[in-house]
């Protein structure tokens, strides 16, 4: 499995199932300034992290994926997709955050896109065992910091990629990936423009933090 970051809270995921290729890209948004999302991308599954599809770029997706913006199940090429919502959320409100459990070539990843609160209980419980955690931690209209690392000390995953933080040319003020790393603690990082990674390459002890370049 490969995970590359194009910014904010969109990532691109590509994998193998049974020697079928499959790739899912998260909340696309609009290009601002030097803040560029790729216009070349074809994924087999768009996933959304809320219901309001408004606020994604979808017109910067080529080709017909597979959109997920609700709670629920899915199966896309072998790809499993489990939705989750809070419940106490009045249902009228389409912006209500969803977040996503998925496995990816038997590994198990969470993806929290743009949450602003801490998790609740339930949704911790469903998530279940996490080998790979992907959460905002810029702070603003995400969670901060702070939270974040809040949030991995209950989770508990062996990986963690941290997004939505501060980059070049970025208008929004968010803060800087190294605070999320200070707020951690301990912070074995590794710097690249992808995570490449296998069941067998999962760390068995210290969490690592996989910081990646925006490509």
């Amino acid at each position: 499995m490969q995970i590359y970051w194009h910014g904010y809270s969109s990532v691109l995921i590509e994998a193998t199932h049974n020697q079928q290729d499959v790739s899912l890209v998260t909340d696309p948004f609009e290009t601002e300034g030097s803040m560029k999302f790729p216009k070349t991308l074809t994924p087999d599954i768009l996933l959304l992290s809320h219901q309001d599809r408004k606020r994604f770029s979808q017109d910067a997706i080529q080709g017909k994926p597979f959109i997920i913006s609700d709670p629920g199940e899915y199966e896309v090429k072998g790809l499993y997709v489990q939705g989750y919502q809070d419940k106490s959320v009045d249902a009228e409100q389409l912006e209500r955050p969803v977040i996503y459990r998925l496995v990816v070539e038997n590994m198990m990843i969470a993806f929290l896109g743009q949450l602003q609160r801490k998790l609740t209980d339930q949704e911790i419980e469903d998530l279940g065992n996490v080998d790979v955690l992907l959460l905002p931690v810029g702070g603003g209209d995400v969670m901060s910091s702070k939270l974040a690392s809040e949030m991995i000390s209950l989770i508990e995953p062996r990986v963690v990629v941290p997004l939505y933080h501060d980059v070049p040319g970025l208008k929004a003020p968010l803060e800087h990936v190294d605070q999320f790393c200070k707020a951690l603690g301990v912070c074995q990082r590794q710097d690249s423009n992808k995570l490449k990674i296998s069941k067998k390459d999962l760390p068995a002890d210290d969490i690592l933090v996989a910081v990646l370049e925006r490509g």
